[in-house]
């Protein structure tokens, strides 16, 4: 579904927008209420996954020869990436509970936020053979 809108609407600023719409799901798992924890979980992984499609699918766009080099290169660093945060985000649990937890995803998101938008500033590239 998010592939689809980014053929639509740019792939940037759906990609921007799930980055967006994870930020308010993990805000939205502050609240010590369990029907909001559900809501923010559901919000925080709908916007991950998202964000994570459109950008897999756009390895593959603008990849003009090994593509599938492209590509494993893309889920080597996405999996290493998730490790890495992870990794983190068991250490800000550890030190702060939930809410240095959130503050450290927070910041992660917040990164992503900023790259997202310079990505906006940017002249949209595409493949030679890509349909118009």
């Amino acid at each position: 579904m998010a592939g689809r809108l980014g053929d639509l609407v740019g792939r940037r600023w759906v990609l921007l927008a799930a980055v967006c719409v994870s930020a308010v799901g993990l805000v939205v798992t502050l609240p010590d209420v369990l029907a909001l924890v559900l809501v923010g979980m559901l919000l925080f992984t709908g916007g991950f996954f998202a964000a994570h499609s459109v950008a897999s699918g756009w390895v593959g766009a603008l990849a003009t020869e090994h593509r599938a080099e492209a590509s494993s290169l893309y889920l080597c660093a996405y999996y290493l990436g998730s490790s890495l945060a992870a990794t983190g985000a068991g250490l800000a649990f550890g030190w702060g509970g939930w809410t240095a937890t959130v503050a450290y995803i927070g910041a992660l998101l917040l990164a992503a936020i900023w790259l997202s938008l310079l990505m906006l500033r940017t002249p949209e590239v595409r493949r030679a053979d890509a349909p118009v």
